[in-house]
């Protein structure tokens, strides 16, 4: 499992660098890690949050693709592939269309931005996690997420926290399923 992943962000890595944004220089590499909740995603923040035995490992490649608001908001691309351990040990692949605000009073001591960002998720078999949790799920759902980065000014790097969700769409694209994981990480800006 390992080796797949290596080599999905090898690849990666090697194709995304050559791909023209529209803003130049506004790509980045996020990695985070996780816990997988046994709650509903507007339950999932502590105090209070239930924790179930599953991990989460996430390599995410993001790019912007337009900004507006002078550069305050900016609308991103963002692919990703996770690796689970514990209860759950599948792969899970995201690609991510994200609005991300820039713009705060206080980004001269912290830098600062808010992100969510939604898209299609693919398990490679049925998360036995959210089998639990729901009673059923699917290997393809949607995935949205809600991030926090907060770095230095005029950094190369921010720390991030994310809401890492995969749902059902309310019934859209199954009857029931999804998860939600609370990650911490870095986002690292690229050239």
């Amino acid at each position: 499992m390992f080796r797949a992943l290596a080599k999905v962000v090898l690849a990666a890595s090697l194709i995304l660098p050559t791909a023209a944004p529209v803003i130049a220089g506004d790509r980045a590499l996020t990695v985070y890690a996780g816990r997988v909740t046994e709650d509903h995603w507007f339950e999932a923040l502590p105090p209070g949050v239930h924790f179930a035995d599953a991990w989460i490992l996430v390599t995410a490649l993001s790019w912007t693709v337009e900004e507006a608001k002078e550069g305050a908001l900016t609308f991103e691309i963002e692919g990703q592939a996770a690796k689970y351990f514990g209860d759950q040990d599948n792969l899970e692949f995201n690609l991510a269309l994200v609005a991300r605000w820039h713009r705060f009073w206080w980004d001269d001591k912290v830098d600062t931005s808010l992100a969510f960002g939604m898209g299609p998720s693919w398990a490679t078999e049925k998360p036995q996690v959210e089998e639990e949790i729901n009673g059923t799920t699917e290997r393809f759902l949607v995935h949205w997420f809600s991030e926090l980065a907060l770095g230095p000014p005029g950094g190369r790097w921010a720390a991030v926290f994310r809401l890492h969700h995969r749902s059902d769409a309310f019934g859209l694209v199954a009857e029931e399923g999804g998860s939600n994981t609370l990650g911490l990480g870095v986002k690292v800006f690229l050239e």
